[in-house]
């Protein structure tokens, strides 16, 4: 246990000093790269880690999917521990539907969490699957892993006409920029929430410092109602929406189900009850913020 704590420490110190060194533009070996339809995609390696990065012409460099080399399945970035709080509002998912492979860290840990669960994941950029199996262990030769290189908007109105349904859909597409726009809509959402059980969770991935958060927020609140965030109060980037088809646990509930996962997400570096802590369903957006919808989505001007 004692070298469990000292490595987690480690490896949060290690983030720490990555996230540090990509704000001053710090210099990284780059290990490979490829031009793919959409973006630069390229590898580089610093500090012990492996980091899965694109670039566009004129715009910063975003760090999409980073692991450590000596512990890689210790979580490198916050919102793959706030992603894990979906753990506590599902039991036993057979159907696992991930739209945005990226390098293929939460396709592989959902696969270790629930090793009966069949996991199909989304990726428009074949480069950026390409890397996944490269370099981050992602293998969707494995019996119960499907990958379809495809849009995920177009990929979720084929399922919905082939009747497909899941227990747990995680919304994780970004580009270069932030989520594709036509994949934020009151429209796509609706599609994405027949898409699951009724008894399904769905979880996104999005951001919350930008005028886009009260626009996401209240897109969100028009289509599911009430809805948990999981965002760490300390940090400032990233959080975690959970939603569903059925009524939302309550935290109580939720204090079960961390107690029961503490095993568990603890391999990951990942500590549950700081997990169950960051959980909130305040109403913290403008409710008077406009809905987006496919005639109203301008990210690229609200992010």
């Amino acid at each position: 246990m004692k070298s469990f704590i000292i490595k987690t420490i480690l490896a949060s110190l290690t983030a720490s000093i990555l996230l540090l060194a990509v704000a001053q533009k710090a210099d990284a070996k780059i290990i490979e790269q490829e031009r793919s339809l959409y973006q630069n995609v390229y590898m580089v390696e610093e500090y012990g880690m492996h980091c899965m990065r694109f670039r566009k012409k004129n715009k910063n460099d975003l760090s999409q999917s980073c692991i450590f080399l000596d512990a890689p399945e210790i979580f490198v970035f916050d919102y793959y521990k706030q992603a894990m709080g979906v753990t506590f509002f599902v039991e036993d998912p057979k159907e696992i539907l991930i739209i945005g492979l990226g390098g293929g860290v939460l396709a592989n840990t959902f696969g270790e969490l629930y090793p009966e669960a069949h996991i199909t994941s989304v990726e428009i950029d074949p480069v950026v699957a390409k890397m996944a199996k490269k370099y981050f262990s992602y293998d969707d030769s494995k019996p119960n892993f499907e990958t379809h290189i495809r849009d995920g908007r177009v990929f979720v109105k084929r399922a919905l006409k082939d009747d497909k349904r899941y227990d747990l859909i995680l919304l994780d597409a970004f580009n270069s920029d932030y989520i594709p726009e036509h994949m934020m809509t009151k429209e796509y959402l609706e599609e994405v929430k027949e898409l699951a059980k009724d008894d399904g969770i769905i979880m996104a991935n999005t951001f919350s410092t930008s005028d886009l958060f009260h626009h996401e927020s209240a897109t969100y609140a028009e289509v599911f109602g009430p809805m948990y965030q999981i965002n760490f109060k300390d940090k400032k980037t990233n959080r975690v929406i959970v939603v569903s088809n059925k009524e939302l646990p309550g935290k109580r509930e939720l204090l079960k189900k961390a107690n029961q996962m503490k095993g568990v997400l603890q391999i990951y570096g990942v500590d549950t009850l700081a997990l169950l802590d960051a959980i909130s369903d305040e109403v913290n957006w403008d409710t008077e913020a406009r809905v987006l919808t496919d005639q109203y989505s301008p990210a690229n001007l609200l992010k």
